[in-house]
């Protein structure tokens, strides 16, 4: 198939982003340095063998993290719980105590194990965010500085880690000149909005395309343009296949249960009874091949073409819905139609 130019009618976008505020980073910090004391190994051992304990361990961490950053100039050690079987698996697989192994490390004066706790100096803990933090901030700058976002002036922190003092005075320190909101139990906001979405999927009337969508088609070979390798002829024509035809741009705002701009095709060969096409999705805006890198095919649908009719184009556009997406052909001439869902 290839396509057939028509008139589009354009309307004017305006878009809206967020950043979600994972403390993922944090947390494997936080890993990396008890891995550094008692050995990778050891400690995915014990992950394995006393996961509730585990577990808890990395809990009330998570709550230390969300409270880092507080006034407490009388106390400048954060204390973290510790289970009694960790400090026994450390025992018996090492024959030394954590104290002695801590000395050990490059955590010799930073970590201090004692009843039951283990205290960490602040500078240590605090650096546990540095990096996360950096690459937030560097994240939603990228964002700022994007033409669609010029200007937007409010950032919204959603989400647990959007709990922590640090985070939130990083942020403000790196974007003054925007206001700063992080509403009262930011780590339910997600929960929330999922929540209020089942009920309700209207609530959310539009969203920003996470990749870019196109179908796989054949245009006219340009030298200047396409590689040699991907010229085929048919019917004596040159013509260059597995081109990425766009429909949806990433970045681009989506209306929900709006189609968007249609595309016309018609078929490459006068014999030819149907057309298929392959949908496909990019993580570049503007890629040319469906086999470039960062491009992933989602799926195909097929509508029959027939070959004693005069205007053989089939219309095609992209619907994206509450939770799924869908691909809808038709067969200008019949209006027979075709379609295929796929999940978002």
């Amino acid at each position: 198939m290839h396509e057939v130019k028509r008139n589009q009618h354009l309307k004017e976008l305006y878009y809206a982003g967020g950043v979600d505020c994972g403390g993922t980073s944090v947390d494997m910090a936080f890993k990396q340095a008890l891995a550094e004391i008692v050995t990778e190994g050891m400690l995915q051992g014990y992950c394995h063998k006393y996961t509730g304990d585990y577990l808890e361990l990395l809990r009330d961490f998570e709550i230390k993290k969300r409270k880092c950053g507080l006034v407490n100039d009388s106390n400048p050690l954060v204390s973290l719980k510790v289970p009694v079987t960790f400090g026994k698996e450390c025992t018996g697989r090492f024959f030394e105590e954590l104290t002695t192994l801590t000395n050990k490390s490059r955590f010799k004066n930073h970590f201090y194990w004692k009843s039951g706790k283990v205290r960490i100096d602040m500078p240590t803990f605090e650096g546990f965010f540095q990096p996360t933090c950096n690459r937030i901030i560097n994240h939603v700058e990228k964002l700022l500085n994007s033409q669609e976002v010029i200007d937007v002036k409010t950032i919204l922190m959603v989400g647990g880690f959007s709990e922590s003092p640090l985070l939130q005075d990083a942020i403000r320190k790196a974007f003054p000149d925007c206001q700063v909101i992080v509403p009262q139990e930011a780590g339910l906001a997600v929960l929330r909005g999922a929540v209020v979405f089942g009920y309700n999927p209207k609530a959310i009337d539009s969203r920003i395309s996470r990749y870019t969508y196109g179908v796989k088609m054949n245009i006219k070979f340009d030298p200047e343009k396409h590689i040699e390798s991907k010229k085929r002829l048919i019917d004596g024509v040159e013509y260059c296949k597995d081109i990425f035809d766009t429909h949806v741009v990433k970045g681009e705002e989506l209306i929900v249960g709006e189609a968007q701009f249609q595309r016309f095709y018609v078929p490459l060969t006068l014999d030819q009874t149907q057309i298929r096409f392959n949908l496909y999705i990019s993580d570049e805006q503007n890629p040319l091949y469906v086999d470039s890198a960062g491009c992933q095919k989602l799926g195909d649908l097929s509508i029959p073409v027939p070959v004693d009719k005069q205007d053989r184009s089939v219309e095609v556009h992209i619907c994206f819905k509450e939770t799924n997406i869908t691909v809808e052909a038709r067969y200008i001439q019949t209006g027979l139609v075709r379609s295929v869902s796929f999940d978002l």
